[in-house]
C-alpha cells in the first residue's frame, strides 16, 4: 500500500510539473481569415453568451454589489475589442454587435439601475454612469455610420453633458458611486467616456479633463498614485492605492492622457509588479505592506492579487510590456485551468462567470493577430529552473526510499 501511495504521489507531482510547463507556452488560436481573429477570445465569448442568456448576471448580483452591471459591461466590452478588427460584413460582426446591444439594454434596464441611487449629484453614481457610458461609446465606435443608431448617440451625448456638469460643480475630483461611498477607479472610467466623446464628435471636454487631472494630482497617496478609496466630500485618501484598482485605473487613464498615465504606470510597476518562483504577478498591496483579500481583490495568495493580475495582464499589454503581459496571460491559463472545448472556452471549470468575463476582457486586447503580444526574452527560465530543482528533489527522495 505504501508503495502504491508513493508511486501515485510521484505521478501527480510529475503530471503537475508537465502541465504547468506546457501551459506556460500557450498561444491563442487564430482564424484563417483576413484579418486573423483571436478564436480563443471568440470561444470565451461563446461560453459567456450561453451563461449570460441564462441568468449569470443575476446570479453574480447576489454575490457582488455590482455583479449584474459589471458582468454585462465586461461582456459587452470584450465583444467590442474583438469586433474592432472584424469586417463589418462578416457574420461574426453582425452577431457580436447584437450581443453588445443586448448588454447595453440589460444595463439600461431597471434591473441594471436598481442597486444605485438616482438622488446622487450625478444620478446613479460614478460607477453606473461610467461603465454604462463607456460601453456605449465603444459601441458607437464600432458603427460604420453612427446615424444608424441616433438614439444611442443622443443618450451618449446627454450623458457626457451631465457628467461634465457634475464634475465642474464638484468640490472634489471624485464623484460618489453610492451615497457616501467613493472609489476613484469608477471616476477614471467616467472621465474616459468624455475622452471617447472627443474622439467621436467635436472635441469639447479637453480643458475639463486636464483640470480634473490637476485636481487628482493634489489627492494622490504617499506613492504618488490614485488612492483605492477616498472621502466623498473632501477627496482625501481613505485607503491607499491597491493593485486591483490600479490595474483597472491604468486601463482607462491612458485614454485620457497617455503621458500622465505613463508616469502613474511606472510608479505602479515599482510598487506592485512582483515575481513568485519566476512567474510575474501583481500584488494587491504595495511592496512592504500586507493585507487580505476582499470583494474587490478576489483571492490574495502570497501577496499576489487575483483581480490585480488578471486586469494587470491587460494593463501591461497596453503599456507595451509584452513579456510581463504574456507571463501573466500564460500563468492565468495554467493556474486558472483554461479549457477549450469545441467552440467554447472557460476557466475554473466555469464556476465563476465574472472571472471568465475579466479574463476575456484582458485577452481581447489581442483581438487580431496584428495586435498579438510578442515576447522578447525567455521569461520562463527561472520557473523552469525551480521545476528542475523540485524534480531533482523528488528523484533523490525516491532513490533514498527503503528497500528490502
Amino acid at each position: 500500500m505504501l508503495k502504491r501511495i508513493l508511486y501515485s504521489a510521484l505521478f501527480v507531482v510529475i503530471a503537475i510539473i508537465l502541465y504547468l510547463n506546457v501551459r506556460l507556452y500557450y498561444q491563442p488560436r487564430w482564424s484563417n481569415t483576413t484579418p486573423q481573429i483571436n478564436l480563443s477570445v471568440e470561444a470565451q465569448l461563446n461560453y459567456l453568451q450561453k451563461r449570460m442568456h441564462t441568468g449569470a448576471a443575476e446570479d453574480m448580483q447576489k454575490r457582488y454589489p455590482e455583479g449584474y452591471l459589471f458582468l454585462n459591461a465586461l461582456y459587452g466590452l470584450s465583444w467590442c475589442n474583438l469586433l474592432a478588427k472584424t469586417p463589418v460584413q462578416s457574420l461574426l460582426y453582425q452577431h457580436g454587435i447584437e450581443e453588445v446591444r443586448w448588454a447595453l439594454h440589460a444595463i439600461d434596464s431597471p434591473k441594471g439601475k436598481v442597486p444605485f441611487s438616482p438622488n446622487l449629484p450625478l444620478a446613479y453614481g460614478a460607477f453606473y454612469r461610467g461603465w454604462s457610458n463607456y460601453l456605449r461609446g465603444k459601441y458607437l465606435e464600432l458603427l460604420p455610420d453612427m446615424s444608424e443608431d441616433t438614439l444611442q448617440v443622443q443618450i451618449f451625448q446627454d450623458n457626457c453633458t451631465q457628467i461634465a456638469k457634475a464634475v465642474a460643480e464638484s468640490k472634489t475630483p471624485f464623484l460618489e458611486s453610492y451615497v457616501y461611498a467613493t472609489w476613484p477607479a469608477d471616476m477614471v472610467v467616467l472621465m474616459a467616456s468624455l475622452s471617447q466623446h472627443d474622439r467621436l464628435f467635436r472635441p469639447q471636454y479637453g480643458s475639463l479633463m486636464q483640470d480634473w487631472l490637476k485636481q487628482v494630482d493634489k489627492r494622490t497617496d504617499q506613492l504618488g498614485l490614485i488612492p483605492h478609496s477616498v472621502h466623498p466630500y473632501t477627496g482625501k485618501a481613505l485607503e491607499a492605492a491597491r493593485g486591483s484598482s490600479q490595474s483597472l485605473i491604468l486601463n482607462f487613464l491612458i485614454e485620457i492622457d497617455s503621458t500622465y498615465a505613463r508616469r502613474h504606470f511606472e510608479r505602479y510597476k515599482i510598487a506592485f509588479l512582483a515575481r513568485r518562483t519566476g512567474l510575474p504577478g501583481i500584488r494587491e498591496y504595495p511592496k512592504g505592506t500586507l493585507g487580505f483579500g476582499d470583494v474587490d481583490s478576489g483571492p490574495v495568495i502570497f501577496g499576489i492579487g487575483g483581480a490585480a493580475s488578471i486586469v494587470g495582464q491587460r494593463t501591461m499589454a497596453l503599456y507595451g510590456e509584452d513579456d510581463v503581459a504574456i507571463g501573466l496571460r500564460n500563468s492565468i491559463e495554467a493556474f486558472g485551468l483554461g479549457w477549450h472545448w469545441g467552440k467554447e472556452k472557460r476557466y475554473l471549470f466555469g464556476s465563476l462567470p465574472i472571472a471568465d468575463a475579466f479574463i476575456a476582457w484582458s485577452n481581447s486586447v489581442e483581438g487580431s493577430k496584428e495586435e498579438r503580444l510578442v515576447g522578447k526574452r525567455n521569461w520562463r527560465w527561472s520557473f523552469q529552473l525551480a521545476l528542475v530543482v523540485v524534480l531533482a528533489g523528488v528523484g533523490m527522495m525516491w532513490g533514498m526510499r527503503p528497500r528490502r
